[in-house]
């Protein structure tokens, strides 16, 4: 199901029609009103700040066991739990000079890309997995229950680049387009895990399911925000992004012992005997570069030459 909402939010984002762009070229409104923006670059600095966490599946499944190596006579669930963690990225962004456009008539386009962006930042996951074990007699009689809690966390540093298309908000009647709009990006970010913590795994009845992703990843991810600008060359995007394909190695030992596979596809990360698909909610702020003025600039002596340069 996750797949076929995904791909549906994708496929809206890339063929919508674009009013305007985002540009500080031809975009008054979403720049607060100016009426020349040649004083901007076409890039900027971007950094962004936000949480994560890690969705789970929605079911356990309940494991029965007839006096299994250990002894236990019973059955037993594996509930894999997410816990909040924190993310920080700095990078910048970039308007293209000319947009790429498909033409599907005489009055309307599409346009393809509206920037791109980069960054580098640290992202902290949290998690668990909690055992619950009902211990049975040789009548099927239940006796006891009896849990464990495994926790780990991972920090990780990253390198990141997404394409973006805005889509914009026009209602019905009026000409000019709203302060708001929708941001769709797709992209790709390497990972490298620096930061592991993770409790020792003492539970024999779940060691054949047992795996821990290897430190180095590579992900395919998309985005969805809801941008409005604030002020003249300034940009709030408030969002979420998220893994839909990976490339990824395992081994059987969080210490990076053990024989291991490696996996394409799949975009969730595998630790103890469960799976865990990384979420991230942020906040990004976009600033436009101001371009450096030519020439020297006129001084200002006294009051009449204010008012002249106000044009009063």
């Amino acid at each position: 199901m996750k797949w076929t909402v995904l791909l549906i939010v994708l496929s809206f984002g890339l063929t919508v029609i674009a009013q305007k762009s985002l540009n500080p070229r031809n975009s008054k409104k979403m720049f607060g009103g100016g009426q020349s923006f040649k004083d901007y670059n076409l890039y900027g600095l971007q950094f962004q700040l936000g949480g994560t966490t890690m969705m789970n599946r929605l079911k356990n499944p309940e494991n029965n066991a007839d006096l299994a190596a250990n002894g236990f006579r019973g059955n037993y669930t594996i509930d894999p739990k997410s816990k909040i963690g924190v993310y920080a990225e700095i990078g910048m962004f970039h308007f293209p000079k000319k947009f790429p456009k498909l033409k599907i008539s005489d009055k309307k386009s599409i346009v393809l890309v509206s920037y791109v962006d980069w960054g580098i930042g640290f992202k902290y996951f949290r998690g668990a997995e909690n055992i619950s074990k009902n211990y049975m007699d040789i009548g099927g009689n239940f006796l006891y229950n009896e849990e464990g809690d495994y926790n780990f966390s991972n920090g990780n540093v990253y390198g990141r680049f997404s394409v973006h298309k805005n889509q914009y908000f026009k209602p019905k009647k009026r000409d000019k387009k709203l302060n708001f709009f929708l941001d769709h990006s797709l992209g790709f970010n390497l990972d490298y895990r620096l930061i592991t913590t993770s409790d020792p795994y003492a539970e024999t009845l779940a060691q054949s399911d047992q795996s821990y992703y290897k430190p180095l990843y590579v992900q395919m991810h998309y985005g969805l925000g809801f941008g409005f600008s604030p002020k003249r060359g300034t940009f709030i995007i408030p969002g979420v992004r998220l893994p839909i394909l990976g490339y990824q190695s395992t081994v059987a030992g969080s210490d990076g012992s053990g024989k291991g596979e490696t996996a394409f596809g799949k975009p969730s990360m595998h630790w103890f005997s469960s799976r865990h698909w990384p979420i991230l909610f942020n906040i990004k702020f976009m600033f436009a570069l101001p371009k450096k003025p030519k020439g020297c600039a006129t001084g200002i002596t006294n009051d009449q030459d204010k008012n002249t340069q106000r044009g009063q």
